[in-house]
């Protein structure tokens, strides 16, 4: 318990301790680093430090790399990326394999970014953002779905809006969207005409029905794949990819105020979000569901344990950062910068994501908006296309 509370003092003190930091001079701090808390260990009745045996110039950060004394262990340095980040005013890594590498970043992540900065790249892939690092993109076609969370007005639907019209300006012939927009349709009613947009549900009755047709299309090509003995779409012909975007996934959670046809209607809702996660993946579907805040009845189970990339914005708590990304930290993103969010697969890391607004979306994808009847039904005698409306 004494060291508990012990290394928050030390660290404090580490960080104080240098002052000003010296543009280029890591190595120095580096080593006042390992002194302030006592990195290292003693041979012989003398503390021996790590040693620099190189430092090596990158195009986005300076590595340094060090000789440790035997018996030196990862939980001794735990505390050095914090002190030198504070320090240096840079990101660091720290990685211990045999030799100790500390990597100083020489660029800070931006406060905006550019949609249209963003890298154009092949496949399903959407850029996931930029860091110190570059820019990051996720491949859809090796993590099908994705949960989006977040506090109102920090980036979720400008986060859904830059993965529509990437995806759309990529993929023009081979995408297709059924939204459901739980907001009254105010975010994407306006896409509705667009080519890609085979539906925009704004309610949860037009929800309901929306995922019943997407049911349906999920059994044909089940069917399709099991005649054709195909078991992924990744390694079949099949070109197409359907998604289905949820934005504000809370509004499809049974209350206790509500009737039971009401309930059993939201239920029916979240157990076809839960199979598309559970089964859809392989035929092709990929699912997005966005909530503002993640709990255990507005982020269906079979949702969550399927979506491999979980993406979260600021919000209010610890606990719904755990829910979210089960992990501690998106309580702690920046207030005042709008777009900064932590992106979970098998590691964690902090992006500031593309913005895009209407004007610039629109234009962009004007080109593909179209006349649709009002009410078109479904072909379900097709088994050549994907997916195909009528």
């Amino acid at each position: 318990m004494l060291e508990f509370f012990l290394l928050p003092l030390a660290v404090g003190a580490a960080a104080v301790a240098f002052g000003r930091r010296r543009q280029g001079d890591y190595e120095r701090d580096i080593e006042t680093a390992f002194k302030h808390l006592k990195v290292g260990t003693t041979v012989r009745g003398e503390h021996v430090y790590p040693k620099l045996v190189a430092k090596e110039k990158k195009d986005l950060y300076t590595r340094y790399v060090y000789r440790v004394p035997l018996g030196l262990t990862k939980k001794t340095l735990e505390p050095v990326k914090e002190v030198l980040e504070a320090t240096l005013d840079r990101y660091v890594e720290v990685t211990f394999k045999k030799w100790l590498y500390i990597d100083v970043f020489h660029n800070e992540i931006p406060k905006e970014v550019a949609y249209s900065s963003a890298p154009h790249e092949k496949g399903w892939v959407i850029p996931l953002g930029l860091n110190e690092k570059g820019w990051h993109f996720h491949d859809f076609d090796k993590t099908p779905h994705c949960t989006i969370s977040g506090t109102t007005r920090f980036g979720k639907t400008v986060m859904l809006k830059n993965i529509m019209t990437y995806l759309i300006e990529h993929h023009p012939d081979d995408v297709s969207f059924v939204i459901l927009d739980m907001k009254g349709g105010l975010e994407f009613g306006r896409y509705k005409n667009v080519k890609q947009v085979e539906n925009v549900a704004s309610n949860p009755v037009e929800a309901f029905n929306a995922l019943g047709r997407v049911k349906v299309f999920m059994e044909q090509q089940e069917a399709v794949f099991k005649q054709n003995g195909w078991s992924n779409v990744v390694h079949s012909p099949v070109k197409e990819r359907l998604f289905i975007i949820v934005d504000e996934g809370a509004q499809l959670a049974p209350d206790r105020f509500m009737t039971k046809e009401e309930r059993n209607m939201l239920l029916e809702c979240q157990h076809i979000l839960g199979e598309v996660a559970r089964i859809g993946g392989a035929l092709g579907f990929r699912l997005i569901f966005c909530t503002q805040y993640p709990t255990s009845d507005t982020l269906p189970r079979q949702v969550k344990q399927n979506a491999d990339l979980k993406i979260t914005f600021r919000l209010p708590t610890g606990y719904a950062s755990q829910v979210a990304i089960d992990d501690y930290g998106a309580e702690e993103l920046p207030s005042d910068i709008k777009g900064r969010a932590i992106v979970k697969t098998h590691e964690k890391m902090i992006v500031q994501t593309p913005l895009i607004d209407d004007d610039e979306m629109m234009k962009r994808l004007e080109v593909y908006c179209i006349e649709k009847p009002e009410h078109r039904e479904v072909d379900r005698t097709s088994t050549q296309d994907f997916i195909h409306f009528e």
